[in-house]
């Protein structure tokens, strides 16, 4: 490949298309002499004439009308790579790894990643599930781009961003002792066996906290791995649980479950997008943060004054704030 000059092609296939080196000069903003010698020293370097030159212009030889042909290849593959690379340097094309936890990804992420795609079609997201302290870990480590976590998580050393607030509710077999009721305190629910998320995710740490913040603890019957599998569970009377609103509403509309209200202050929680480095992510990666982080249809903006977390710098770009130095959870 180092044989041939990509420009000296170019100047091949004009003096063809002019049929006349004299026209492809002008075309090409070059000396007609300076075409002659680069096409000279082509058919020298492969030991063939290219080109018949008379009176009234030029004919092609065979050879000619081959490298005319592979010449208008090279040039176009040059030309379609060239569009992709300003893709990437652009932000229009690329991918972002994406690590979020479950209430995310059972809320509003899906369909907001559908708008983004829809917006950006060369863009590629690749999305783990996870939960909130792993996530953090994935992007602390430069195994994520962003991670969307609750925002009860310590993130030492993260950029925060504010995404979406959602209500935790208290979800309750058929025929529960407590059903009937409108709203409930935590404080009335630790006398009943629970049905959590795996250790460590950051409604089972809330859960546990505000336990321990009232001198108890939860009693803790089963453990599972998905909201799916939590609300089944408790289906089927082993036990009560903690969820999203969005979450029950979504997925258990025609079981006999019931939601009551939680009263505790705790019950809206933050998430959060976590980052190494706004400064440094790629341009695509950008680009999502700016989307995620606009207020969807359903709640205000993450960056409103009511529901700016402490230490945030609430605005109309996206808001950025270092997560202070914590141990983890």
């Amino acid at each position: 490949m180092h044989r041939y000059d990509l420009f000296t092609l170019e100047l091949f296939i004009a003096v063809v298309e002019e049929q006349s080196i004299a026209a492809a000069a002008e075309r090409a903003h070059i000396a007609a002499s300076a075409i002659s010698r680069r096409i000279s020293e082509l058919e020298a370097m492969l030991g063939t004439e290219l080109l018949v030159r008379h009176s009234k212009g030029i004919d092609l030889t065979e050879a000619g009308a081959a490298l005319l042909h592979h010449a208008r290849t090279i040039h176009g593959s040059v030309a379609v790579m060239d569009a992709e690379l300003r893709d990437f340097a652009s932000g229009l094309r690329g991918l972002i790894r994406v690590s979020a936890n479950k209430s995310a990804i059972m809320e509003s992420l899906p369909m907001e990643l559908a708008g983004f795609l829809a917006l950006h079609p060369l863009i590629r997201i690749d999305l783990e599930e996870g939960i909130s302290p792993d996530i953090v870990q994935r992007v602390a480590s430069n195994q994520a781009d962003l991670g969307i976590f609750g925002g009860n998580i310590p993130a030492p050393g993260l950029q925060i961003v504010p995404y979406r607030r959602d209500e935790l509710v208290v979800v309750l077999p058929p025929g529960h002792v407590l059903s009937g009721r409108a709203s409930i305190a935590f404080a009335d629910l630790l006398d009943h066996d629970f049905v959590c998320l795996e250790r460590g995710s950051s409604i089972e740490t809330l859960c546990r906290r505000a336990a321990e913040d009232l001198g108890g603890e939860i009693r803790v019957r089963v453990r599972v791995g998905s909201f799916e599998g939590q609300l089944r569970i408790i289906e089927n009377g082993l036990g009560i649980g903690i969820v999203p609103r969005q979450v029950f509403e979504g997925q258990m509309r025609q079981t006999g479950l019931t939601a009551l209200a939680l009263e505790d202050p705790w019950r809206m929680r933050p998430l959060n997008i976590g980052l190494r480095d706004h400064a440094s992510l790629s341009r695509p990666a950008r680009r999502l943060v700016a989307y995620l982080s606009q207020p969807s249809p359903a709640q205000p903006s993450p960056n409103a004054t009511a529901a700016c977390p402490t230490g945030a710098s609430c605005g109309g770009a996206p808001s950025l704030r270092s997560s202070p130095p914590q141990a983890p959870d």
